[in-house]
């Protein structure tokens, strides 16, 4: 910490400066706050947008309290005045304030004191060079104690030109575009990776000092925040600077007054105890597969009950299978309230009244939990999605509308009791919300929820008994379930019921424009998608659970999960190996983006098939066959540097909603390996910050950015032009639990996945759809994108085909 009276008073007043962030609408801007030390060391961090303020309200209202100020990196051309905003200002006008500008913030400064723009020679999106420089001994140098060369990340297709520099710059780092090279480039012929103003305190760098592949990047900020006190203090500025005043800091992206960090209500003394959750711990005779129990104990009302199982489908990643019933929540928004609000604080208002979390015992007894440790977090609430629409709500300055879609943005069912299998300790429990009392909160549920939540004692009890008997009953008469479909390869040309909202090439073309926009310097990576769509047969909605059966059979996967809304016409059914979003009752939060993506090796993959035995050696090929092309994945550049572009984004995410010296990478693009794909997965991890619960966390990172691109808002507004202004829907956006607290002051607890390798399907209408799509780079294949996208969307088809193939 700070205070620590162990570290250097030099190093305690350049973490006190006053540090003001301009954040041009770019998903890497908080990444900045993770170059500095701790959290204690951001007090006087404020950021805040480029358009937040006009540039006259700037300079007399909030410049006077800051000691230095970081241009972001962001979308565009610094040339552009709703691109840069107020940055061009403070290029220009500004004396006496050190700046540093990182990648746009950069160009702008090359642009301001008139040197010229150019697409680079090859365009650098997550990608890494080495970076030279003759600063490593110079203390006043940003580079200082830096090597030449080091490795750094870069994100830009525009660069200052090297020929005719303003003769108040100088080159302060380059960098050779053939980085194989090991002969140091010269300078005068380098692309330019830094600009140093020769008398101001004014200094650019290209690459992206905060990207988690970048080196050095802590000694750079450091080394800046150095050279600002040396300047400072020549100007009788004295350290350490005291804080800043609460209303300077209230404006400020990340305050505790803006829309992401309202405090949450605490329960007070006097507040009543109406609720309490109960689990009971089944004896382990009667563990059975999941699948059965869902099948014939849980999903046998056709009628207006929302009907849900979240599904751990795929070894060895099983952890936990849920499912239940219960009732879809009806509620429209009032014009001043989004649903986010909504379901935060009917989450908050349910664990302001939570009593203490309470297991029945074999004897009928109930024995309050404290120090018994219970194997999961889930504890009932909120299970439904959240649409890619919800986008409108969560994307601050989103303003593009997309048209009309008949499925809502978002649908969640109130549970009230759920069935659990425990798969790594074989285990089931049974759960519970319990009411205290008989007559509670009648008015307040009745308008938020359309329904009276919790059970009475004794319908639990009944209810329990009643599970017990029938899984008593399963287990003594069930034969293994029957798998009917074979994970095999299935042509697409034969899968003639499906065809795609955007033809091959419409796609194509999509594909293209998505590049030239890159090239432009709009967007680093665009995540296109699209729709395949194919009518259901009559009768298809008879045995709805066995086509999910036959989804979940062909293609598992950790993240599987069947939700079903009667009322809404929507039966969700996805094998999704992604997750989005994870926060246990700690307050850990865990995303996993996927991008980079392979096909397995599958069937005989002998050079000479007429001589194969279809055995040993054959497998052995196979195998062989199968690590080639997942070693070819991981050292793909391409793929890589998606990954590293979402990874980043993420990274920006958390950071906003944790302590940002919390945010951090412990496993950075490892293959995982699925039924039919190999694919790059990174884990992100952060602890959220007190005042937020789970709610405003997915808020603050929706929609997710492996299916938007970088950065965010500025790609989505350019996917929705370049698909049509068509709605996703569902796909796209996340599914998974809201948990309640359980009364032991704990936190609330969520899982979402990314709804991906999943069919929407509206029997009313006889139609299924499933979305596929990939991240568009500047080193995108046209042809080899949409063959990327067939293959995706063969994780699904062939299953759906196979079910409807039975109806016929």
């Amino acid at each position: 910490m700070l205070n620590n009276p162990k570290l250097s008073s030099k190093i305690r007043d350049i973490f006190s400066l006053r540090t003001l962030i301009i954040d041009n609408y770019d998903s890497y801007t908080f990444n900045l706050l993770q170059l500095w030390e701790n959290e204690k060391s951001t007090e006087n961090v404020v950021v805040i947008r480029n358009n937040q303020f006009s540039w006259n309200d700037f300079k007399e209202n909030i410049l006077p309290y800051f000691d230095n100020i970081i241009i972001s990196p962001g979308p565009g051309r610094p040339e552009t005045p709703s691109d840069f905003g107020i940055c061009a200002n403070i290029i220009k006008e500004l004396n006496d304030v050190p700046i540093l500008g990182v990648c746009l913030g950069h160009q702008g400064i090359g642009v301001a004191f008139d040197c010229q723009m150019e697409n680079a020679k090859t365009i650098m999106h997550g990608r890494l060079s080495p970076i030279y420089h003759e600063g490593t001994y110079n203390p006043m140098s940003l580079y200082y104690g830096i090597p030449s060369p080091f490795w750094a990340v870069r994100y830009h297709s525009l660069m200052v030109k090297n020929e005719n520099i303003s003769p108040e710059l100088t080159i302060s780092a380059w960098c050779s575009e053939d980085s194989s090279i090991s002969i140091p480039p010269l300078k005068e012929s380098s692309t330019i990776m830094g600009l140093n103003h020769i008398n101001k305190p004014i200094y650019g760098v290209q690459f992206h000092p905060e990207s988690i592949c970048t080196e050095n990047g802590y000694q750079l900020l450091r080394n800046f925040l150095t050279i600002s006190k040396v300047f400072l203090e020549k100007h009788g500025i004295t350290f350490p600077r005291t804080k800043l005043p609460l209303h300077i800091l209230s404006h400020s992206v990340l305050s505790k007054n803006s829309r992401v960090f309202r405090p949450l209500t605490s329960k007070s003394a006097t507040e009543a105890t109406e609720y309490c959750l109960i689990l009971k711990k089944l004896k382990r005779g009667l563990w059975i597969d999941s699948s059965l129990v869902f099948q014939h104990i849980v999903a046998t009302d056709k009628s207006t009950v929302g009907t849900w199982w979240l599904d751990s489908a795929r070894q060895p990643d099983r952890e936990l299978s849920i499912f239940s019933d219960g009732s879809v929540i009806n509620k429209k928004m009032a014009d001043n309230q989004t649903f986010w609000d909504w379901m935060s604080e009917t989450i908050n208002h349910f664990n302001q009244r939570m009593g203490s979390l309470r297991i029945l015992r074999d004897d009928g007894t109930l024995q309050d939990v404290k120090e018994q440790k219970i194997p999961f977090d889930f504890r009932l609430g909120m299970v439904g999605y959240f649409g890619y629409e919800m986008k409108r709500e969560s994307l601050p300055n989103y303003t593009i509308s997309t048209g009309q879609y008949p499925i809502p943005d978002s649908a969640f069912i109130f549970t009230t009791q759920a069935i659990i299998f425990d798969h790594l300790e074989m285990q089931v429990w049974l759960a519970g919300l319990v009411r205290l009392e008989d007559k509670i909160e009648v008015d307040y549920v009745d308008n938020n929820l359309g329904m009276r939540p919790g059970l009475l004692y004794a319908d639990y009890l009944s209810w329990t008994m009643s599970t017990e008997e029938q899984l008593h009953s399963l287990v003594s008469s069930s034969t293994p379930l029957k798998q009917d479909i074979q994970n095999e390869e299935v042509p697409f040309s034969v899968q003639i019921p499906f065809t795609s909202d955007m033809k091959p090439d419409a796609y194509i073309r999509a594909i293209e424009k998505a590049r030239s926009y890159i090239y432009e310097g709009q967007s680093y990576e665009l995540c296109l998608t699209t729709q395949f769509r194919a009518s259901l047969p009559k009768r298809s909605d008879d045995n709805w659970v066995e086509l999910y059966q036959c989804i979940r059979s062909f293609n598992p996967a950790p993240f599987s999960a069947l939700l079903s809304f009667p009322t809404k016409d929507i039966c969700i059914m996805s094998s999704s190996p992604e997750k989005f979003l994870q926060i246990d009752n700690e307050g850990v939060i865990e995303m996993k983006p996927i991008k980079g993506t392979i096909a397995r090796a599958r069937g005989c993959c002998c050079l000479n098939l007429k001589k194969c035995d279809k055995g040993t050696l054959c497998e052995f090929k196979r195998k062989e066959e199968d690590m080639r092309r997942m070693r070819l994945l991981e050292g793909d550049i391409k793929e890589r540097s998606e990954n590293l572009m979402i990874v980043d984004l993420i990274r920006n995410d958390l950071t906003q909603i944790c302590q940002p010296t919390t945010v951090q990478v412990p496993y950075l693009m490892k293959v995982e390996s699925y039924e039919t794909v190999h694919q790059l997965v990174t884990t992100v991890r952060g602890q959220l910050r007190e005042d937020l619960d789970c709610v405003k966390a997915i808020r603050e990172c929706f929609p997710p950015g492996s299916m938007t691109g970088a950065p965010k808002l500025r790609s989505v507004q350019l996917l929705d032009e370049l698909e049509q202004n068509k709605p996703r829907g569902v796909y796209s956006g996340c599914l998974g639990y809201i948990s309640l607290q359980d009364g032991s002051g704990k936190r609330g607890t969520s899982q979402f996945n990314v709804v991906i390798r999943t069919a929407i399907i509206r029997f009313g209408m006889g139609e299924v759809t499933v979305g596929a799509g990939g991240a568009i780079v500047y080193l995108s294949n046209a042809e080899s994108e949409w063959d990327e996208v067939e293959l995706k969307s063969q994780s699904v088809i062939p299953s759906i085909l196979e079910y409807m193939n039975k109806l016929v």
